[in-house]
């Protein structure tokens, strides 16, 4: 059985990236230190065309990580999507990456800290170095996990960023980001998100909400889910969206605004091994 260890440890050291099985799974990284980290491959990413990266919030962790019966359940979310991209696939290779590359933070007031994205956001970019060169990439980030890709999007190797109930990026506009690429948000009309304090002193809050007039982002419809952690339903607008987004179908994408323009598809862009982030 896997367990997690006390909240007592030090910064995590960096996580190796190398594909292997592990007792009949794909791993990309696995973490055992603290609280344990753990990266998971579902689908073939060698061979991929395109790739989409799962970065969960608060409160997951390597003990829970196997347990379907949790709300966020980022393994089974990672299933759902992959099941539907298949769905509406024509022919694409395509695999979908769990992130559990960081130490997430628990409840609300850590959440509201910038320190575990922060850390978190160096080991999500050398991930999206690691990744095959000519596929396309889209991270998508849920609740906490928004901010840890925020933070992600100036070094990392990515064509379209996801935001799922967002309680800010970490900055206040796509520019101030330095993204070059497409962004997209997410927000259910019953997610309780909407009330979170979008203030920023220091290290404590994460700036607007993506949402915000101006911010940069593409509102996309969800459709009638329930709550903060519904933005997976097996059916959903809100899933049939992000795998429209992920294999490059903006056309097909439906948007809370239908007037507002739809982004063309971006090439992969190849960056060199010299701007890894030690």
């Amino acid at each position: 059985m896997i367990t997690a260890g006390p909240r007592t440890a030090p910064s995590p050291t960096p996580l190796h990236y190398e594909e292997r099985e592990w007792n009949g799974l794909r791993l990309l990284a696995y973490d055992e230190t603290g609280d344990g980290r753990i990266v998971e491959a579902l689908g073939d990413v060698a061979t991929a065309d395109h790739i989409v990266v799962l970065v969960p919030g608060n409160d997951n962790y390597l003990g829970n990580y196997f347990d379907p019966s949790r709300a966020t359940r980022p393994r089974v979310n990672g299933a759902t999507l992959l099941r539907t991209m298949g769905g509406i696939s024509r022919g694409e290779r395509f695999a979908v990456v769990v992130w559990l590359g960081y130490d997430t933070p628990r409840g609300f007031f850590e959440g509201a800290m910038r320190g575990p994205a922060r850390e978190g956001a160096r080991d999500l970019v050398r991930l999206t170095r690691f990744l095959p060169r000519d596929a396309r990439i889209t991270l998508i980030g849920h609740s906490y996990g928004t901010v840890v890709c925020g933070l992600a999007l100036a070094e990392a190797r990515v064509d379209d960023c996801i935001a799922l109930g967002s309680p800010g990026m970490g900055g206040s506009s796509v520019a101030d980001l330095r993204y070059g690429g497409n962004l997209w948000a997410l927000q259910g009309e019953e997610d309780w998100i909407r009330f979170f304090p979008r203030g920023r002193l220091g290290d404590i809050g994460h700036g607007p909400t993506p949402l915000r007039p101006g911010f940069g982002a593409v509102r996309v419809e969800t459709g009638p889910i329930s709550g903060h952690c519904a933005y997976y339903t097996d059916g959903s607008e809100s899933v049939r969206n992000m795998a429209r987004i992920a294999l490059g179908r903006y056309d097909e994408v439906t948007l809370v605004d239908p007037l507002t323009r739809i982004p063309l598809p971006r090439p992969a862009v190849v960056l060199s091994e010299e701007r890894i982030p030690s």
